[in-house]
C-alpha cells in the first residue's frame, strides 16, 4: 500500500509549474495599452485657456456695481459740460445787455431798460429788473429787493453743483461696498473649503472684485470734489460781478432820473 501511495503522488506536483507561467504573460499585455492611450488623448485634445487682457479682467472682476459706476461716471461727464457751458460770467453779465441799459439809460428810456430785462433771464437782468420794480419805493428798498433776488439766483446755482458733492460721498461709499463683497467671496471659499485646499483662483476672483470697485469709486469721487469746488468758485465770481454791474445799472439810473432834461435849442 505505501508503494502504491508513493507512486500516485508526483503527478499534482507537477500540474502546479504549468498554470503560473500561462496566466502572467496574459494578464501584462491587456493593462498597458489602457494606461497608455487614456493618458495621451486628453492632453493633445485640449484647447489653451486664451488669457484676458487688463480691461476684460476689469470688467469681469466690477460686475453689477461696476455698472452702476459707469453709470454715474456718464451722468457726472455730462453734468460737467453742462456746467461749463452755462457757468460763465458772460453768461451771467451778457455784454451786449450791459451796452443796451447803457444806451437806454443814457437817454433816459427807463421803461425800454425794464423791457430788455424782462426778455432776458441773465442773473444781471433779473437783479436789474427787480431793482427797477422795487425804485418807486426808494433806493434802499430796490436794493433789498435786489439782495433778496440774489440770494435766490445763488441757491439755484448752487443745487446744479450739489450733484457733484453727492457723486463725490457716494463714490468712495460704493467703493467700500465693493470691498466689503469681494472679501466676502474671498473668505466663503476659504471658509466653506471643509479641510480641502481653497482654489486660489477663487479667493484672487474675490480680492480682484474688492480692488477694482474701489479703485472705481475713488476715481470718479476725486474729480467730482474737484468740480465741485472749481464750480462754487464759479458762482462767487458770477455772483459778485452781476451784483457790481447792477448796482451800477440802478445808480446811474438814479442819477439819470435826477438830471434835468436838456431844453431843446431855439
Amino acid at each position: 500500500m505505501a508503494q502504491d501511495m508513493a507512486k500516485e503522488a508526483p503527478p499534482p506536483a507537477a500540474e502546479a509549474p504549468a498554470a503560473a507561467p500561462e496566466e502572467a504573460p496574459a494578464a501584462a499585455p491587456a493593462a498597458e495599452p489602457a494606461n497608455a492611450g487614456g493618458a495621451a488623448t486628453p492632453a493633445e485634445g485640449a484647447t489653451p485657456a486664451t488669457p484676458e487682457n487688463m480691461l476684460q479682467w476689469a470688467i469681469r472682476a466690477s460686475g453689477p456695481i461696476g455698472v452702476l459706476l459707469v453709470f454715474l461716471s456718464v451722468y457726472f461727464t455730462a453734468l460737467v459740460i453742462r456746467l461749463f457751458i452755462e457757468y460763465r460770467v458772460s453768461e451771467a453779465v451778457p455784454p451786449a445787455l450791459v451796452e443796451k441799459l447803457e444806451t437806454a439809460i443814457k437817454e433816459k428810456k427807463f421803461q425800454e431798460a425794464y423791457d430788455i430785462c424782462r426778455d432776458n433771464d441773465s442773473f444781471l437782468a433779473r437783479l436789474v429788473r427787480a431793482g427797477i420794480a422795487n425804485l418807486p419805493n426808494g433806493r434802499a428798498e430796490a436794493k433789498e429787493a435786489m439782495a433778496a433776488t440774489s440770494d435766490e439766483i445763488v441757491t439755484e446755482l448752487e443745487m446744479k453743483i450739489s450733484y457733484l458733492a453727492t457723486i463725490g460721498t457716494l463714490g468712495p461709499m460704493i467703493g467700500l461696498v465693493g470691498t466689503v463683497w469681494g472679501m466676502i467671496e474671498s473668505f466663503k471659499e476659504i471658509a466653506t473649503a471643509a479641510g480641502a485646499q481653497p482654489r486660489p483662483d477663487k479667493v484672487a476672483a474675490g480680492i480682484s472684485t474688492a480692488l477694482f470697485i474701489t479703485l472705481e469709486g475713488i476715481t470718479l469721487a476725486v474729480p467730482a470734489i474737484f468740480f465741485f469746488a472749481f464750480f462754487r468758485n464759479r458762482v462767487s465770481q458770477m455772483t459778485i460781478e452781476a451784483n457790481r454791474v447792477a448796482d451800477r445799472t440802478i445808480n446811474s439810473l438814479v442819477a439819470a432820473a435826477k438830471a434835468p432834461s436838456k431844453q431843446p435849442t431855439a
